[in-house]
């Protein structure tokens, strides 16, 4: 069966170790102390450049972890979207 592997944040190293630490403190100003990143993230973690563009476009897409809402995007923010489908399913991709 195939299988995507995982960096674990204790295993991080290098820039990989940094965007979980951004990628971490950004989700924690939206839901609280201690919120995981995102699985939809941890999938590239194994490529750091690819990892390392996902911590880019949650920077710039939530204002730098701001997540100030658009305005008529709905009761949902549009970023939150891919996140609560990844956490909500078990989804891993």
């Amino acid at each position: 069966m195939s299988f995507i592997r995982i960096i674990d944040e204790a295993e991080a190293t290098g820039t990989v170790a940094e965007d979980y630490a951004y990628l971490e403190e950004s989700y924690s100003n939206l839901f609280g102390p201690g919120t995981p990143t995102p699985n939809m993230y941890r999938t590239n973690t194994i490529v750091p450049p690819y990892f390392r563009f996902g911590a880019l476009q949650n920077r710039v897409l939530t204002g730098d972890g701001a997540f100030e809402e658009g305005g008529d995007e709905g009761p949902v923010p549009g970023i939150l979207v891919m996140f609560a489908v990844s956490m909500y399913s078990s989804c891993f991709y």
